[in-house]
């Protein structure tokens, strides 16, 4: 790798001293004079030349390769006027020319971008300005939705849906692929993932208060990261430059739940100034801070349903063999803060330091109460319900159900710096940056406490289908399960699991603009990355206990207010007391399995290197080049052996590595048919690097049966070829109307299967990970938005915004062979609608998020298509109503999930019986009320 660098270098600089240096640049900044905001995405052309570029989102811009002399230079904007400037430009050095919009009152029907719309024309502009097809969410735009997080602020964006944990988004499944193929960045540098064991990045854990945009490159250049199958997210904090001067804002607010009828507080900050003799130096701080204190009540059969014959007529009928009712008390923290420092000491030099640390803690109680239905004897079944009589053996009875607490604390941080340059040197641009990121999740003391029924009598349950998510129990015989006396304790466990991903970057980018008859550069540059992921887990069983534990009816608890099935709650301080305070009185045992099979280390160091070159050919842009990325993984687990008893003799160490090498080529076509009218077509390559759940090595060996669990640290990473297409039409009015097709073709999907045996175990069932299945997904994506200033009177400031997703995937997998099965997570169809209202001091947006049903994201397919669990259509409706008092200050309000939309989880029958339950949470509606105040 070392020699590919050193070969592209050298290579490289010959072609650029064949083009010496006589000819200037043209630099300068963009900005708006009623806001003092930068503004990105401004088209600054060249009069009478092939020149133009874009604004970078701090409102910069950069011409190179221009001959001496004068010109005039106009920028256009959408949703302004355009303007322009002569400009002279001398044969060496830098010219500066900044522009300000808005300094003579553009007028447009009495049109001017004020308010939520400054979000809006940024993040239209800066989408306009993309090489490739990308959507941008800016800051101000950020605050037009009720959403709460990072991920919730892309949920708008076409392509895009959210995996939620609780109702709140946590991941980003990126056109239909699922969350663990989306790479996110952190203004361009890695964001380690917190997630114990996995790819995936939570973006729950980054709120969006102190955010300047976030950006979706559904098409990365050679010049990006290769992995990302959907594309790539990158989050950019705010900086000091995006505005003049001294900029500061506060925010204070309450939270309720409508469904825990809980009030939360939420503050929040921004302080920024720019200082030294021509302002070249910027500091900023934000930070936020945020309880939120909420629950969801559920009813589930996890997908437990077998086929059936009833005892009355002999025929097969769906029967549920477990039901479990839970009621989550939830409480999550989230507090953080991003600083800057920056420095511009000249027009040609850039120098930046950016760290930000994100602590997101989520507390939560889960009561639980597991009925074991398929523990009894089937007394009656037809396709609306059955009954069922506990199971006899030797006089005594299945006791066929519990009680169950769960209490665990789960705490993610996530921290991240990086510092960086940006200098020009005549023709030559050179971008470097060095980043470091750690990511930890750790669940100290998880409690999982299980009572059941004190005597050994027969138990009958009926339970009744009215509709697929209303399904009915009823005991009709035995001890009440409602009797809080009727339980006693049965054992405790106590899980601590913690890992940590920690990450350090380090990329160079090289610019060199030719002076050819039309607009040209090359661009070359590599990055190192080391990452190392761990996993450690702890797992202590515990029995019989303290005397005040042995009942439920000791601990005091009355019947909770669930509304599925009122039963007795354990008392969670009563098991907290017992556990840090009288541990010593319980029988307690190490879960070997468990405590070892969970521990692992990986490595996993990325070294890549670029090539691409661009050329304008009048309104024809063209980029082509090729990224390579060598990858070296290595792994460290444990081996567990259990001999023919079922008892543990042992743990050792065990370890593997691979390294392999990716080619990443791609073309990129841009052409401008108008200033308005953009099409965009391409070709690339991408890759998504395996699970480290799956390629962690380490293995089980049961010899009691005969079974052997092992990771396989040999999986190959997944390849996808893309196809692109798009066109935009930029609206004068401050609107849009897009679409854009595209295909993926992905091989190398891992599954978990039997392998093939293994001559060290012969005879023993052995079961991994393997590559084998592929599959291919093709997509349309539209969206309109637009605001409708060109109305009469009160109705200039409606706006409109919609987009819809439609995709379509077959993926082939060897354990449902002749199947042909959609990609897990896509839907068919994800949609956005919002209603605005932005006149005066009032704005107001009725926003829907809507998508239809898909394979569950958290589950593997089934065996066969009856036992697929499927999430069902959702569509959540939000308001949010802003009132400006003046200048400085605004109220503000924001109704969340207003129809009480809840999740549903449902399996599909193959002999007409319809959808069955696998799941159903419910979590009402909540508000969000406060006080902003701006500088």
């Amino acid at each position: 790798m070392k020699r590919v660098l050193l070969t592209l270098t050298l290579a490289l600089g010959t072609v650029a001293s064949l083009f010496a240096q006589s000819a200037g640049v043209l630099s300068g900044r963009v900005t708006d004079v009623a806001t003092n905001l930068a503004l990105g995405g401004v088209r600054v052309k060249v009069d009478g030349t092939a020149h133009e570029t874009y604004t970078l989102s701090n409102g910069s811009y950069s011409i190179a390769a221009l001959e001496p002399g004068t010109y005039t230079v106009s920028f256009s904007y959408v949703g302004y006027d355009g303007v322009s400037e002569t400009a002279a430009v001398a044969p060496t050095g830098i010219t500066r020319l900044d522009m300000q919009f808005g300094e003579n009152a553009i007028e447009m029907d009495a049109f001017v971008i004020e308010g939520a719309m400054v979000g809006t024309a940024r993040a239209i502009n800066q989408q306009r300005a993309a090489a490739t097809l990308s959507n941008i969410v800016a800051s101000d735009e950020i605050g037009g939705f009720a959403d709460q997080n990072a991920a919730e602020a892309l949920q708008r964006i076409p392509g895009v849906s959210l995996y939620r944990d609780q109702g709140e988004g946590r991941y980003i499944v990126l056109r239909g692929l699922n969350f663990n193929f989306t790479s996110v960045k952190v203004n361009g540098g890695s964001f380690a993932g917190a997630d114990l064991g996995d790819r995936a990045t939570a973006l729950d854990v980054v709120p969006t208060d102190a955010l300047a945009s976030i950006e979706v490159t559904k098409v990365p250049t050679p010049d990006m990261d290769g992995e990302g199958l959907g594309g790539r997210v990158n989050i950019k904090t705010k900086s000091a430059f995006d505005s003049d001067g001294v900029d500061a804002n506060f925010r204070a607010q309450g939270q309720y739940s409508a469904l825990t009828g809980e009030y939360s507080p939420k503050i929040n900050g921004m302080f920024s100034t720019r200082f030294g003799d021509d302002n070249q130096f910027g500091f900023l701080i934000a930070p936020t801070w945020q309880v939120r204190s909420f629950g969801s009540v559920n009813v589930e059969t996890g997908g437990d349903w077998t086929d059936e014959e009833s005892p009355q007529d002999g025929e097969d009928y769906y029967f549920i063999e477990e039901l479990q009712y839970r009621d989550y008390i939830v409480e999550r923290e989230r507090y953080g803060v991003n600083l800057a420092l920056e420095a511009k000491p000249d027009d040609a030099s850039y120098y930046y330091l950016r760290a930000g640390y994100n602590n997101f803690t989520d507390t939560e109680d889960r009561h639980r109460t597991v009925i074991a239905l398929e523990d009894g004897d089937i007394d009656a079944l037809n396709g609306s319900g059955a009954t069922v009589t506990s199971e006899e053996d030797d006089g005594e009875y299945e006791k066929m159900y519990s009680r169950e607490l769960r209490m665990r604390e789960k705490e993610q941080e996530v921290f991240s710096v990086v510092t960086g340059l940006e200098k020009r040197l005549g023709l030559w641009e050179l971008k470097a940056q060095l980043g470091y990121t750690l990511g930890r999740e750790q669940r100290p003391d998880e409690i999982s406490v299980a009572y059941e029924p004190t005597d050994e009598f027969a138990k009958t349950f009926t339970y009744t289908v009215n509709t697929p998510y209303d399904v009915t129990l009823a005991q009709t015989a035995g001890p009440s399960i409602l009797d809080a006396g009727s339980y006693e304790f049965d054992k405790m466990e106590v899980a601590n699991e913690s890992g940590d991903e920690e990450e350090f970057d380090l990329g160079v980018d090289i610019r060199r603009d030719l002076e050819t008859s039309f607009p040209a550069f090359v661009k070359f540059g590599g990055l190192h990355r080391s990452k190392e992921k761990t996993s450690e887990v702890e797992l202590w069983e515990y029995e019989d206990g303290p005397a005040i534990i042995q009942s439920l009816s000791g601990a005091n608890i009355g019947a909770g207010d669930y509304p599925f099935l009122a039963v007795p709650r354990i008392s969670p301080d009563a098991f907290r007391d017992a556990y840090y305070n009288q541990v010593g009185s319980f029988d307690s045992e190490r879960n070997f399995e468990d405590s070892e099979f969970d521990d692992w280390v990986i490595n996993e160091d990325v070294t890549a290197a670029y090539l691409m070159a661009s050329g304008t050919f009048n309104r024809l842009n063209v980029i082509a080049g090729s990224r390579v990325e060598r990858t070296k993984f290595d792994t460290t687990g444990r081996q567990i052996t259990f001999d023919e008893d079922g008892d543990p003799v042992g743990s050792t160490p065990i370890s593997a590595s691979r390294s392999y090498t990716n080619w990443l080529p791609g073309v990129f076509l841009r052409y401008d048919l108008s200033d308005q009218l953009v099409l965009r077509a391409s070709w690339s390559n991408s890759i998504a690097r395996p699970s480290f759940g799956d390629s962690a090595f380490r293995r089980n060996v049961n010899n009691e049966d005969e079974e052997v669990t092992v990771g396989n640290p040999f999986l190959e990473e997944l390849k996808g070829t893309n196809w692109d297409a798009s066109v935009e039409y930029y609206l004068p009015s401050l609107g849009m109307l897009s679409a854009s097709v595209f295909k993926k073709e992905i091989e190398n999907f891992a599954y978990e299967t039997e392998i093939a045996a293994d001559p060290t175990y012969p005879g023993y069932e052995i079961t991994s990970f393997e590559n084998g299945s592929e599959g291919d997904i093709t997509g349309l994506e539209l969206a309109y938005q637009q605001q409708f200033r060109f109305l009469p009177g009160a109705f200039s400031g409606l706006g409109f915004m919609a987009n819809a997703t439609f995709l379509d995937s077959d993926a082939t997998y060897p354990t449902r062979p002749g199947e042909q099965i959609p990609f897990v997570g896509q839907s068919n169809t994800t949609a956005n609608f919002a209603l605005t209202y932005d006149k005066g001091p009032l704005f107001a947006r009725l926003a829907m998020n809507y998508r239809t049903a898909r394979l569950r994201e958290d589950e593997t397919i089934g065996g066969d298509v009856t036992e697929d669990l499927y999430v069902d259509d959702f569509a959540q409706l939000d308001l949010t109503v802003r009132y400006e008092l003046n200048d400085n200050w605004e109220l503000f309000g924001e109704w969340i999930n207003i129809t009480d939309e809840p999740f549903r989880v449902y399996l599909d029958s193959d002999n007409g019986q319809g959808k069955r339950l696998g799941q159903i949470e419910i979590y009402d509606w909540s508000a969000n009320f406060g006080v902003r105040w701006k500088l």
